[in-house]
């Protein structure tokens, strides 16, 4: 048999791969992406990534989902992949949702998937406020990608990372 031309490691799952990463690449980018700001760019480090997930995690264990179905949908952005892994590595069943699907089947997939929450970015704010509203699906939690701070019942993914690492730091593991 013949030797791999690159050494790589192997891994069990997603959970020990972002561990092993986030020890063994810790203070190098993994993420550098553009901000609001002309020409500056935000540097996350595998550490720090591998910190938010687990806070995020944390935060939607404690919101009652464990092992629930958590939809996320936005375009390809940072926060996709935060909570696609905090979701996958110990909390639930995850279910990414397309793009460039239209409303009436977004909503279709979500009343099908029996998704208890839902990750999105600004662009389906519209489509969430009508669900959210109108109570047709089974979601108990919309967390928004962009939002600050909670608004009615809608939550911020920076505040549930915050919260989770309040948590993380009070010993709950």
């Amino acid at each position: 048999m013949r030797e791999p031309i690159h050494k790589f490691d192997k891994y069990n799952d997603l959970k020990e791969m972002l561990k092993v990463s986030g020890e063994k690449y810790g203070e190098r980018p993994a993420y550098i992406y553009k901000t609001d700001v002309e020409g500056k760019f935000r540097e996350i480090t595998h550490k720090e990534f591998r910190e938010q997930v687990n806070a995020l995690g944390t935060a939607l264990i404690s919101m009652g989902l464990k092992d629930k179905r958590i939809a996320v949908i936005s375009e390809n952005r940072y926060e996709w992949g935060m909570a696609y892994l905090a979701t996958v590595c110990g909390t639930g069943i995850v279910v990414p949702l397309d793009k460039s699907l239209p409303d009436n089947e977004i909503e279709s997939l979500i009343n099908r998937s029996e998704v208890e929450a839902i990750f999105y970015s600004n662009k389906y704010d519209e489509v969430m406020n009508r669900l959210n509203q109108e109570g047709s699906t089974g979601i108990k939690f919309f967390i928004s990608m962009d939002l600050e701070e909670k608004e009615g019942n809608v939550y911020s993914q920076k505040e549930l990372v915050k919260q989770g690492q309040k948590l993380l730091d009070e010993g709950n593991k």
